[in-house]
Formats: structure tokens, C-alpha cells, sequence
């Protein structure tokens, strides 16, 4: 009987000690996917988790739903290449994880409970992972329960003296020149993509606050959802300067001759 007992106590300390939580117990991958590279790209990833502790799913859910757009943005910084924002699931899941990858170069199994995960079905790319750290792994999940929370929300909105640059900079002179956004210098000249790159931030693009931008096609659309044509844009821009200055011109005063 004592031999039993410690063999059993034995037994259950390994148990203990090899049971790894391969989400919060090993080193995240990358941590971007939650938190973004600024204040508006992050995710309330703590409030999600506690969320999570008291099994309150439609909490998460209200989370999920608040926060779609940013979510969808850290999806698609990391894969510009998606091809639509519908090939983006987000599911909320509990289960068994096998073969996790960690930051450290090791894989990891464990079970997982109430952890969003992200599923990327998409022709150009496809990944599973979780968000909490970015740990994708090489074996399909066991899940024991799981709730869809439905796809990717790409489009964005552009505010006062903002521009597709803050939420791509690396990317978004390709990008402007795709979606046939104007980039103009000072000058009011149009700058190829590269020179744009050389001198980041240094140049005004033609959207408008209100305008609404697709994260994945590069399509614009303004504050009433029509589709913004640059050319058109421009082309007023020219019409009320030329106006403007006309208007200026016309106001001032003659100068008075000198008495003799």
C-alpha cells in the first residue's frame, strides 16, 4: 500500500509538472497580433481574458465585435497578401492543442480554454494560431467546444490629418499607387511610390477625412459609401484654388497715386 501511494504521488507530481499550458505558459511568437504596433491597433487582451476565467462568452463576443476592425488590421499587417477579408475567421474555442509552437524553437501540448483563435483560410495564405501569442501549430486542434465569431472587418475610417500611411507605412506607397491614390509632394507634384518611401511622412495624400478604406483591395469610399475618384478629387481641388485666388485678386485695393 505505501509503495502504491508513492508511486501514485510520484505519478501525479510528473503530471503536474509536465502539464504545460502552451498559450500563457511557454514564449509567445509574437505578441503583435493582440497588441499592434500603437495604442489603436491593440486589443484588450487582459479584459478578454477575464472574460474568459468567469466563462462569460458573450463578453468576449462584445469584445470581438468592438474591436473587429483592429483585429482584422494586425491580421492583415501580417498578411498584406489576403486576398478577402471573409478568408479572416476569428473562433472563440476550448480544447486540446498539440504540438504548439513557442518562441523559444520548442513545441508544447496542452489544453486551452476560451481562447480566441485565428483561422486564415485564404488561396494566398493559411495559418491557424492563437491570438493570445501568436503561436500557431503544426497539428490540427481537438476542440471540445467552439463558437464562431465571425470574419474580418477591413474597412477603416480616416480622420483629420491622418492617412493610409499611420496604418501601413512601410507598405503604403505600393499600395496608394494600387488603389490610385495620389501622393503629392509640396509642389502638388505626384511622387512614385519610392521616392515617397525615401521621405516618409513628408507627403500629403488626397483622402478626406470620412473616407473609409479597405484594408485588403485598397478601395476608397467616401463618407456617404461612393467611390472616391481621385482624379475627380483633384480636379475640383484645382477649380476652388483657381477660384480662390481669383477671388483674392479681385479684392484688392488700387494703390493711390502720389500728390504732386
Amino acid at each position: 500500500m505505501a509503495m502504491a501511494a508513492l508511486t501514485f504521488a510520484i505519478t501525479s507530481c510528473n503530471s503536474e509538472e509536465t502539464a504545460i499550458d502552451p498559450i500563457h505558459g511557454t514564449i509567445p511568437v509574437d505578441s503583435t497580433w493582440w497588441s499592434g504596433i500603437n495604442e489603436s491597433t491593440r486589443f484588450p487582451l487582459d479584459q478578454f481574458k477575464e472574460f474568459g476565467r468567469e466563462n462569460d462568452t458573450l463578453g468576449q463576443r462584445a469584445l470581438v465585435d468592438e474591436y473587429r476592425k483592429v483585429l482584422t488590421k494586425n491580421v492583415v499587417r501580417h498578411y498584406p497578401q489576403i486576398s478577402n477579408e471573409g478568408n479572416i475567421h476569428f473562433v472563440l474555442g476550448s480544447g486540446f492543442a498539440k504540438d504548439v509552437k513557442s518562441g523559444d524553437g520548442k513545441t508544447y501540448s496542452g489544453s486551452f480554454r476560451n481562447e480566441l483563435i485565428i483561422i486564415i483560410d485564404d488561396p494566398r495564405v493559411k495559418d491557424t494560431l492563437f491570438l493570445a501569442c501568436g503561436n500557431g501549430m503544426l497539428s490540427p486542434l481537438e476542440f471540445s467546444s467552439q463558437s464562431n465569431f465571425g470574419q474580418g472587418d477591413p474597412w477603416i475610417e480616416v480622420e483629420a490629418n491622418d492617412s493610409y500611411a499611420k496604418y501601413f507605412p512601410d507598405t503604403w506607397g505600393e499600395l496608394a499607387k494600387d488603389a490610385d491614390v495620389g501622393i503629392r509632394n509640396e509642389k502638388g507634384e505626384m511622387v512614385t511610390p519610392r521616392i515617397y518611401l525615401n521621405y516618409l511622412g513628408k507627403y500629403v495624400s488626397m483622402l478626406r477625412p470620412g473616407d473609409k478604406i479597405n484594408l485588403i483591395t485598397g478601395e476608397v469610399r467616401d463618407e456617404n459609401w461612393k467611390v472616391v475618384s481621385f482624379e475627380s478629387r483633384q480636379s475640383d481641388t484645382e477649380k476652388a484654388n483657381a477660384k480662390a485666388k481669383a477671388k483674392v485678386k479681385s479684392t484688392k485695393k488700387p494703390q493711390k497715386g502720389k500728390r504732386r
